[in-house]
């Protein structure tokens, strides 16, 4: 008797029914795909962040292979200054020695400076 009522009731109210049923598995399918999309936010924001930190290692790599680069370039720059002035000081070293000889060969030996400045130069000292 109870299962004659609930067939009429069923056969009456199928489509209310139905729809019901239809609006549950919509739900559930609604909620399902929600925390699918949900899931797949984290798990892009969680990549983004492991990508973001994995730029930021690699930028901090770089500055340091820079700052490397900046002092071994800084101490090149010092080596070939220190080698500059220390050429610059032997230069003028020869030079004033050079000067001390002509000076000296002016007063003492006018012959031996006339013929450095023959060879030096090519050309015939006429006096």
């Amino acid at each position: 008797m109870i299962k004659q009522k609930i067939l009429e009731f069923v056969l009456k109210n199928w489509k209310a029914i139905l729809i019901v049923l239809l609006l549950i598995v919509v739900a559930l399918k609604n909620s399902r795909d929600y925390k699918l999309m949900q899931t797949a936010y984290e798990t892009q924001i969680e990549s983004h962040e492991a990508q973001i930190d994995g730029l930021k290692e690699i930028h901090k790599q770089e500055i340091k292979e820079k700052q490397l680069l900046m002092e071994s370039f800084l101490e090149s720059i010092a080596a070939i200054e220190e080698e500059y002035e220390n050429a610059q000081e032997e230069l003028e070293s020869l030079r004033e020695k050079k000067n001390n000889e002509y000076k000296r060969k002016f007063r003492h030996d006018k012959e031996a400076l006339i013929k450095d400045i023959e060879t030096k130069f090519g050309i015939e000292y006429v006096p």
